[in-house]
This record gives structure tokens, sequence and C-alpha cells, in this order.
């Protein structure tokens, strides 16, 4: 018998076969590239980083710091002088808005304060909008019932009652609320028009303000900010300035979302005032931010934050939130409020840091270091007191303060002086 471990099978031709049968050719397998393939798949490993958000939040003392003259009080001096150079009468007395002489009655330092300006003319606090008590209502009164060729330079009321008896001579005898909040939006448009003019033109002459700012800026982000080696690093900008301190920027994985809350350059921007206990008031909410705000079809300023969530171990929300340059006034407070309450600053993680620097001093001046971080500590308390009043759960409202202390979460941190303004 034919040992069969030894016998010679005959040869099959395949390539026939598969003619004969209409199939396609059959390469032979190539396992260099299936190892390459596989390679590939144990490559693409889940990027298991925790990870880490921060928003950083700056005001007009940002612009200042890189030497802009960004200050309203700026524009207002210019405007002054402006004014006061007019040689046509007629010229200056169109040229003044309501708001010229209303800022000018502004007691003390708030006579550059548009904000503030805004709510004692017609929404100062403890008095209903409109009401007989405020400004606006007297010089209605003023213009309905009396004769404005006289007046009082002390009483706002009745310089600005005056002014639009000059201006608008034929409209004597029909002034009413609505036509008073008419002008009073209008002249506040034509203040906001001019002030970005002002402000287009102050950018335009400085050479390094953008330099100055983006790296500035990259100073706020890299303070404390952790190794992307170690996490998904992701960043937020909410400027209320109308400036954009650089066109973009990007970190390694992501592009940063950079929004401008009231507006800003080469568009519309926005004058307001605080609308928390007035949006029930439909005359007076136009006058308010968040009124202001919707008009402008704004970005979506929830992407901004990063929400925790309880359904994954990565998601802490927003780890950081970073504050320069703001003032932290009041008119600003429902923008902060809802920022806290997205990341639950009292129950969450979320940790706020308010940078301050000296005024105007030479580094290394501990006076002006001490004043400084007084003024931004003053800031920072009134801010989370008035969010404490906010909460539901009187008694964490009221110990807020103290609970972020002790958790680590409340930083009120000199800035590292490598950016300064230039003399």
């Amino acid at each position: 018998m034919e040992d069969i471990t030894t016998r010679t099978l005959p040869k099959i031709d395949l390539s026939a076969i598969n003619q004969k049968l209409h199939l396609p050719e059959i390469e032979p397998p190539d396992f260099n590239h299936q190892s390459r393939s596989l390679a590939g798949v144990y490559a693409e490993q889940p990027d298991l980083r925790p990870n880490w958000h921060q928003l950083i939040i700056v005001g007009n003392g940002f612009d200042l710091e890189c030497g802009l003259p960004s200050g309203f009080s700026d524009y207002i001096n210019a405007r002054n002088k402006e004014i006061n150079e007019c040689e046509n009468d007629e010229t200056r007395r169109y040229t003044l808005t309501i708001w010229d002489a209303i800022l000018a009655g502004m007691p003390n330092a708030n006579w550059c304060d548009i904000e503030g300006a805004i709510s004692n003319w017609m929404a100062p606090d403890g008095i209903e909008p409109l009401s007989e008590g405020t400004l606006f209502a007297k010089c209605l009164n003023i213009l309905i019932n009396y004769n404005p060729t006289v007046y009082d330079p002390n009483n706002v009321e009745e310089v600005v009652a005056f002014q639009l008896y000059r201006r608008f001579p034929n409209y004597w005898g029909t002034w009413t609320s609505s036509l008073l909040l008419d002008i009073t939006m209008k002249d506040l448009h034509i203040l906001e028009e001019e002030f970005a003019k002002y402000l287009q033109g102050a950018v335009s002459k400085s050479d390094d303000y953008k330099d100055r700012a983006s790296k500035l800026m990259i100073e706020l982000m890299v303070y404390e900010r952790p190794s992307e080696e170690e996490y998904d690093v992701q960043e937020s900008i909410l400027s209320f300035n109308y400036t954009r301190a650089a066109k973009d920027f990007h970190s390694k994985e992501h592009v940063i979302n950079y929004v401008n809350v009231h507006g800003r350059l080469g568009g519309e921007i926005v004058f307001g005032i605080d609308g928390s206990r007035i949006m029930n008031n439909e005359l007076v909410v136009p006058f308010t931010k968040t009124y202001r705000v919707m008009a402008l079809n704004p970005p979506d300023i929830g992407k901004i934050v990063d929400v925790p969530t309880k359904t994954s171990i990565y998601g802490h929300g927003t780890r950081v939130i970073k504050f320069y340059g703001h003032s932290l006034g009041k008119a600003d407070y429902s923008y902060f409020q809802a920022i806290f309450d997205a990341v639950n600053l009292y129950e969450g993680e979320t940790k706020l840091i308010f940078f301050f620097r000296p005024h105007g001093q030479k580094p290394g001046d501990r006076g002006g270091v001490e004043e400084a971080k007084k003024e931004a500590m003053s800031k920072a308390i009134a801010l989370l007191t008035a969010y404490g009043a906010t909460l539901d759960n009187k008694d964490h409202g009221t110990n807020l303060i103290h609970k972020l202390l002790i958790e680590g979460r409340l930083v009120v941190a000199l800035l590292p002086d490598t950016v300064r303004r230039t003399n």
C-alpha cells in the first residue's frame, strides 16, 4: 500500500477553476498589512484623562493694563474737550445728549459711570422705576408744567429740561413720558456709537496693544494650569470689553470659546443696567443689559461654562473661574449669578481666583499691593454676599464665603508682574 504521508498529490490550478466559476482572483493574505492594521486599532486608545476646564473673565482693567485708554472716563474727557472746542453754539447744542448732563450731575467720582447714570436717571435703588422720585419724572414734570428757560445748574433734571427745550422747541406743550423715553434711548445709542468710534481710534493708534493683550491673557491662562499630559485642558474667555485681545486663542487640542458679552467693535455695543429687579417693567426693561444683549443675538454664553455631571467620573465641570480687571459692579451681577448657578458653586468643586495688580505703582511697592488687595477683596466679598442672598437655602447663603475659604476655593491673588502698562 502506498504511504499517504509520502504520496505526491496532483497540483490543482486554482486560477483555471476561478475563471470557469467566474470567481475573483484571491490574493494571499498580507500578514504584515494585517499586523499594521491591528497596531492602528490598538494605538487608538480612548482618552482617559479627566477634563479640566477654566473660565477667564476680564473687564476694562485688562485693556487699561495693556496701555489702551479704553476707560469711559477717557472717552468722556475726549468728548468734553471736543464739545468745548466747538465754536458754533448751534452745533454744540445738537451734539450734546441728555447723558452729557446726567453724567455731569453724578456725585463725586461717579461722573464717568454710565451704568450708574442710567440707573440714577430712571430706576435708582429703593425707588419705583420712572416714579415721582426719579430724575426722569422730575424732568418730565418741568417740561410739561414750567418754562425751562431758567434753570438751576446744580439740579440735573432742570439742566436736562433746559437742554431738551432748546433742542426740540416744537415739542413744547406735547411732552409725554413716551416721548421722553424715546429721546432717552436715542441719545443712549448716540453715546454708544460715539464711544465705539473713539475706542476703535484708540486701538488703531496703539501699536502694541494686541501683543500686550495676548501676553497678559496667556499669563491668566497658565496660572495654576495643569499639565496637558495629565488632563484634557479646555478654556473659555468671557470679556465685558468691546475689544478682542486676539483674533483666536488655541490650546493644543481645542479652540477656546471667546465671548464679548456686550458686543464688540465692528458691530453694536451695549450700555445698560442690571435687570434683576426691573424685568417686569416694560417701559424700563429696554434699558437693561439683559434686553439689549438679547437684541444683539449673541453667541451662546452657556458654551463658556462646563456644567458638572454625576453620570461621568470625568465630568467635574469648570474647575476654576478667574477674574481680572472687572469692577464686579452690580450692573453685571446677573451674569455672575447665572455662572455660579451653572457650576453649582456652593456644593461643587469650582475654585474662584480674583486677580489684582497695584494701580500705577512700581513693582515691589508693598503699599500699593496691599491697597489693591484690599480693594479686590472688598469687591469679591460684595459679589459673593449678593450671590449668597439669592440661594434658596439661606444658611448656605450666609456661610458661602466661609465654606469657599475652608475648602481652598476662594483666592485673591497678585498676578505676576510681567506685563505692565507704559507711561
